[in-house]
């Protein structure tokens, strides 16, 4: 069963295993002269910088995890080939804006300024934010957002040394194509 935290999970593990974003299934922020232009991964990466850079969120970097390299330059067994795979083709209807290192004292307050920034671009909230205490002074902030056919997920990290923003948006059409062993693959 797919649950809203079960897609964040599936999500970050997307990200998490490297994956380079290419324009792919959600096509390009242009459209025609006939309705509304399509609202595609450009448009959606195009959201979360913006909102990033209003908020005062550094950088814009994308999360990468190092496969171990077989002699070809490559992911070492055919598992990480699988992986790589499936990551490469999750990246192609996604869209990343993650910073770590974040101040003490800031990094929520940037946060909640992300996802107001994003409010504002015309993404929905689809459930309060959540607060999940992580040992005894940390805790994890999510939350999840809707705009034209495309699902956000944010969470902030704030425990002891970490900090850390990462805010993936992922078209639902194109997700919905992962079978559920393609998505385990990534979360193990």
């Amino acid at each position: 069963m797919r649950t809203a935290m079960g897609g964040f999970v599936r999500t970050m593990a997307a990200v998490a295993v490297g994956a380079v974003l290419v324009t792919g299934c959600g096509g390009g922020s242009g459209g025609g002269s006939k309705g509304p232009a399509v609202f595609g991964r450009e448009a959606a990466q195009a959201d979360l910088d913006a909102a990033g850079e209003a908020a005062g969120l550094p950088g814009g970097a994308k999360p990468e995890s190092p496969e171990p390299e077989g002699p070809s330059g490559g992911p070492a067994t055919e598992e990480a080939r699988k992986r790589k795979d499936v990551a490469d083709r999750m990246a192609a209807c996604s869209a990343v804006r993650a910073a770590g290192g974040l101040r003490p004292g800031e990094a929520e307050r940037q946060f909640r300024g992300v996802l107001a920034a994003l409010a504002e671009r015309g993404w929905k909230e689809h459930g309060p934010v959540e607060r999940t205490p992580v040992g005894e002074d940390g805790f994890v902030l999510t939350a999840q957002y809707k705009k034209r056919g495309w699902t956000l997920f944010a969470r902030h990290t704030d425990a002891d040394v970490l900090r850390m923003t990462t805010i993936t948006a992922t078209e639902d059409a194109c997700a919905a194509r992962f079978t559920d062993a393609e998505l385990e693959l990534l979360e193990g």
